[in-house]
Formats: C-alpha cells, sequence, structure tokens
C-alpha cells in the first residue's frame, strides 16, 4: 500500500476531491474502465487542478461533470484541509471540500459507473475496492469539517 502524508509539500500535480453526503451517508462513486488510473475502484468527485485555476471553483465543475449536480443542489459546502498525498505516480496537494447534498439524484457521466450512498463505516462492504487515499480524505477532512 502506498504511503500518506499530511504534511503540505510543494508539487506540480494538484487535485481538487468533494465528499458528497446526503442523510449520514457517503456518496461512493466507481470508476469507469475508460479512466486512465484505479480503474474499478470506488473514490468521491475528483479532478486535476490546473495551477491557474481556483480550488472552489473547480470542485464545482467536476461536481457538475461527474453527477449531474450544481452549487444549487447543495445545501452546505465547506472547504477542507490541503493535503500532501504520496502514491504509486508521486505527490499530489489534494485540495478537499466537503458538502452536503439536498437530495440524492446522481447523473454519472463517462468517468464512473455506478454511484452508491453508504455511511463511511460501511464502505467496503459488497466488495468495494476504495482508491486507496479516499480513507485519507475522510479521516482528515469528512471527520474534521462537519
Amino acid at each position: 500500500m502506498a504511503s500518506f502524508s499530511r504534511r503540505l509539500q510543494r508539487s506540480g500535480r494538484s487535485a481538487v476531491a468533494m465528499l458528497l453526503q446526503n442523510d449520514g451517508e457517503l456518496c461512493l462513486l466507481q470508476r469507469s474502465s475508460l479512466v486512465a488510473s484505479d480503474r474499478g475502484r470506488w473514490h468521491c468527485v475528483t479532478g486535476y487542478l490546473d495551477p491557474r485555476d481556483d480550488p472552489a471553483a473547480h470542485v464545482l465543475i467536476e461536481l457538475g461533470e461527474e453527477t449531474g449536480l450544481s452549487r444549487l443542489d447543495l445545501a452546505a459546502l465547506v472547504e477542507g484541509p490541503v493535503l500532501s498525498l504520496s502514491g504509486e505516480d508521486g505527490v499530489w496537494t489534494v485540495h478537499v471540500f466537503v458538502a452536503t447534498t439536498l437530495h440524492r439524484r446522481i447523473r454519472l457521466n463517462w468517468e464512473h459507473e455506478d454511484v452508491c450512498w453508504t455511511p463511511w463505516s460501511r464502505a467496503q462492504e459488497g466488495g468495494r475496492e476504495l482508491v486507496p487515499w479516499l480513507p485519507v480524505l475522510v479521516a482528515e477532512s469528512l471527520l474534521n469539517c462537519t
């Protein structure tokens, strides 16, 4: 398993991530066979972040693309920590956001093939294999921002 670090390091690779919640459950998205990494694994809304982009604006773009939701579908949106996560492909700077949705109507794009809402404590039930750094996002963000 990859090692993870919470300490922020400067890296050329940045991403945004959004943990969606509704009624005490977390939205997990299963990555499709068409994406470049972590095919078939379960994750949250994520996206590459260009250095010129504002993380708060960009995470809403990713939300719309991956789930069909907009800011109007959110009851709350909290900016979480900026994490430095080390994985197989290097160190990533990840800007984390935690959102509460008003409903569970998700429209998936090509990046995902399935969606489920589950309490975090049951996220790995039913054979769901998580993206390795999702537990770090939850531990550092979801449990501390809500």
